[in-house]
């Protein structure tokens, strides 16, 4: 891409020192356009080149562990403190760490 900028502002700085006229540059910078890749053909080759990516199912039991731990955390504090503020503060602590941990599971 950085090439076919180049190209266009050679183009434009010979127009501008009169080596070239405005029809010259005109059809020079559309056949400039024409060689570049549509946005959606070059998605679709990505795509076809790039292996598809198939699920690992390691959510389910990723998932349950998260919802025991949280209860158990909120559960603890709640009866330890009798505060649910405080409960309710740990527990989403502990799912913002959890989602970030499912987050990694699933770029990996």
């Amino acid at each position: 891409m950085t090439a076919i900028l180049d190209d266009i502002r050679r183009l434009d700085a010979a127009h501008a020192r009169g080596e070239i006229n405005a029809v010259d540059l005109a059809a020079a910078k559309a056949k400039l356009f024409e060689s570049v890749p549509d946005a959606d053909e070059v998605v679709i080759q990505a795509t076809a080149r790039a292996a598809p990516r198939r699920p690992t199912g390691r959510f389910g039991p990723t998932l349950l562990l998260c919802i025991f731990v949280l209860t158990l955390c909120a559960g603890t504090t709640l009866l330890l403190t009798g505060d649910l503020m405080l409960a309710m503060t740990l527990s989403i602590t502990v799912l913002a760490a959890l989602t970030v941990t499912l987050f990694r599971q699933l770029d990996s």
